[in-house]
């Protein structure tokens, strides 16, 4: 991904009742993301969010202006909704955003290779990064000491496993 790339916030799930309203899974944690008035891609395609409310946790019923059609509803299923890079907010140090994160490559301290980082488990204490690899899967808490370094620049987090994770 370089920095121009659009960035995954969200993706239509479903459509929800017959006046052209979608159901979308979020996949953002910007609180204010999905509120009317806010501005989605689908398919490099720009909406307006007309109207927004949650129904689940991780998911949202929109309705987007010039979508008032059952059909126009379902042909957007299955897409992402994007935002430009410069729609995301800056992050205090140290703190990263799942899509910066996901597809990164995960190394020991001593340089030993796990992985690149397929998934982000969200639990409630503390997210868990999921690194497929030459040796399988590594489950790798998301933690302080854990982590000793992230460097997105070069693509690379640099770990420090507990016994027995691997």
């Amino acid at each position: 991904m370089n920095g121009s790339d659009p960035i995954a916030v969200g993706e239509i799930l479903g459509t929800h009742g017959l006046w052209g309203a979608v159901r979308a899974r979020v996949l953002s944690d910007v609180a204010s993301r999905f509120d009317a008035g806010g501005e989605i891609h689908i398919s490099g395609i720009s909406y307006r969010i007309a109207k927004s409310s949650s129904i689940r946790t991780r998911q949202v019923i929109l309705q987007l202006h010039g979508v008032n059609t059952y059909e126009a509803a379902k042909a957007l299923v299955g897409y992402m909704i994007t935002v430009p890079p410069e729609a995301v907010p800056q992050l205090p140090e140290g703190e990263y955003f799942h899509f910066q994160l996901l597809g990164i490559k995960v190394l020991t301290e001593e340089g030993e290779e796990l992985g690149r980082i397929s998934d982000i488990l969200e639990t409630g204490s503390n997210d868990v990064y999921v690194v497929n690899g030459p040796t399988g899967e590594v489950l790798v808490p998301a933690l302080a000491d854990v982590i000793v370094k992230v460097d997105l620049d070069q693509g690379i987090m640099e770990v420090n496993l507990p016994d027995g994770l691997r």
